[in-house]
């Protein structure tokens, strides 16, 4: 079974060049370019248990680039890799405003060592298949009684505005783990195979709407076009989650689930041009 978040995001506003600071306190080996780096938001509360790398910064620097959340949170991940950081705390958020129009990110960065149990969002990734550790959420078996699992995934979009050129569309889909969750019976590869595809299944809808707003010419200059889009594409995908279920029923049906296997794989290779932004 599965929960869609919907959190569609249109943040326009005139971009700005992030201004990115540093400041290192101890020195770890440079990650690799891909390795995962967690961003914690300013409420996540959870106790950090690592070794504390340093301070980064992301503020204003005139108007001649990009500042989206997206963009930034990109940039600080690069900053903490290369000072061997795998772990970003953020500590302070000011949000676009009539006296500056970027994100402004202050965060703390950390050396840790499963920094994948400090994930709260999941971006999705062949590489990364779902985990019944990523499920840490509580059951909420009084509104879903007979359900062994639930995924709650979304996709949403940003935009940008550069004053001296139209600023780009970004598109994220996200798997939400402390809303994700799975009672004792329901931990089984069966199971998590068919939750997996719930969340696979979010991908393909966040592929479809990249290509969409490429194929409608989205920018920043005419974002406001995009809304209507992001709509139309979250109501199929949310249909085609429910007639998976279904069809499925709730992945009983074995032969009906392969099948489902088989025909996400080859939406997802049909749609892989637009599998990142």
């Amino acid at each position: 079974m599965t929960k869609r978040l919907l959190y569609g995001l249109l943040c326009v506003f005139i971009a700005c060049s992030p201004r990115l600071k540093s400041t290192i306190a101890k020195t770890f080996p440079p990650l690799s370019d891909d390795a995962l780096v967690v961003v914690l938001d300013i409420s996540d509360e959870q106790s950090i248990e690592g070794e504390f790398v340093g301070d980064l910064e992301a503020n204003h620097g005139g108007f001649n680039g990009n500042c989206t959340y997206y963009e930034n949170i990109r940039n600080l991940k690069a900053l903490a890799r290369q000072a061997g950081s795998n772990l970003i705390k953020i500590t302070e958020h000011k949000l676009p405003g009539a006296n500056n129009t970027c994100h402004r990110l202050e965060t703390k960065i950390y050396n840790v060592n499963e920094p994948k149990k400090y994930e709260a969002k999941i971006h999705w990734s062949a590489d990364r298949k779902l985990t019944w550790d990523d499920f840490k959420g509580v059951p909420d078996t009084l509104n879903y009684p007979n359900t062994l699992a639930l995924t709650n995934s979304g996709f949403g979009y940003e935009s940008g505005v550069n004053m001296f050129k139209a600023g780009k569309v970004f598109v994220q889909s996200v798997f939400n783990t402390n809303e994700s969750w799975v009672v004792p019976e329901g931990r089984n590869d069966y199971v998590l195979r068919h939750e997996q595809i719930h969340f696979d299944i979010t991908e393909i809808y966040s592929r479809k709407l990249r290509k969409e707003l490429d194929d409608a010419n989205i920018t920043s200059d005419n974002a406001d076009k995009a809304k209507p889009i992001f709509e139309k594409i979250f109501n199929e995908m949310e249909r085609r989650q429910i007639r998976y279920d279904q069809e499925t029923q709730r992945g009983d049906k074995s032969e009906t689930q392969e099948h489902w296997e088989a025909v996400v794989e080859l939406e997802l290779a049909k749609y892989q041009f637009y599998k990142s932004n």
